[in-house]
């Protein structure tokens, strides 16, 4: 069985990226057994990890291509952007919710998609349930921003 771990992200300082993540997002330190050097976080309950990995190649801005779901972005954008998370792009109504995109201070850039609860508790379990579908499994060049280990 394979499943989705963690995507790793390059951070100028893994230790600060990480008291980025806990005290803008609320997101959480994971600790990964027998592995010295990696520094993960994760939305609270979530599976989902973000690596945050310190020198393996110079930091520059760009769209990391990660999105995370919330259904109250219309609440959880102006939060955000109160406790000091910049906004490279607004908030923007869409016929399903709303996106916008915020930027750590690395200057990685990720996506914020407004959807319904009931949607998001259904796409969770139906893709945990059924692994990746076939269309997600196409090849994709890799990425100089982020990398899977």
């Amino acid at each position: 069985m394979i499943a989705l771990a963690d995507f790793a992200v390059s951070v100028s300082n893994a230790e600060a990226s990480a008291q980025w993540w806990t005290e803008k997002l609320g997101f959480k330190t994971r600790t990964l057994t027998g592995s010295e050097h990696a520094v993960l976080v994760a939305p609270p309950g979530q599976p989902f990890l973000l690596h945050l990995c310190e020198g393996f190649e110079p930091v520059s801005p760009g769209n990391t291509g990660i999105a995370f779901v919330t259904d109250e972005i219309e609440t959880l954008v102006p939060r955000l952007q109160a406790a000091g998370v910049s906004f490279p792009e607004p908030l923007r109504k869409t016929s399903f919710g709303g996106s916008a995109k915020f930027a750590d201070p690395d200057g990685n850039v990720f996506w914020l998609i407004g959807a319904p609860r009931e949607f998001i508790e259904t796409e969770t379990r139906r893709l945990a349930e059924q692994g990746p579908s076939p269309r997600s499994r196409r090849t994709t060049r890799p990425s100089t921003r982020s990398r899977a280990r």
